[in-house]
């Protein structure tokens, strides 16, 4: 940048000068400064963009873990008879799935518990607190 302008060096100039001059520079600075607001402001939404858009790629890995989940649970109680399980098979099969609802629920609370950490409005702070109290998925 170039270095100020200092007009003591010119003494002789008309007093229309200065005063248009000293409203150039606070018109300059005030322009700066909305130049600065305007780009932290941008900066921040550029920030909450991608954090959402981290938020949502991980709902979405969830989203198909639980898909998952389901089709295996359907399949294993709804499959043709040539590929249910025998009784003791079946039961291995549940405890692994149990074992990964527990912990998809543990995930679930997890991305909750975010949710109600960002949210601003208290009414959906209170409405995510009632959420919580959901029954265990059953197989």
């Amino acid at each position: 940048m170039s270095q100020p302008f200092v007009l003591n060096q010119f003494p002789d100039l008309p007093p229309e000068v200065v005063q248009a001059f000293s409203a150039q520079q606070k018109a300059l600075e005030h322009t700066k400064f909305e130049a600065s607001v305007e780009r932290a402001a941008r900066q921040h939404e550029q920030a909450l963009v991608a954090e959402k858009e981290a938020f949502i790629s991980e709902l979405k890995a969830l989203i198909e873990k639980l898909e998952g989940q389901v089709q295996d649970c359907r399949r294993t109680k709804f499959g043709p008879k040539s590929e249910r399980l025998d009784p003791a098979q079946l039961e291995l099969a549940l405890e692994d799935l149990e074992t990964a609802i527990a912990e998809t629920q543990a995930q679930i609370e997890a991305v909750e518990e975010r949710l109600a950490a960002s949210a601003t409005d208290p009414e959906k702070k209170a409405l995510r607190k009632t959420r919580k109290a959901r029954r265990a998925l059953s197989v």
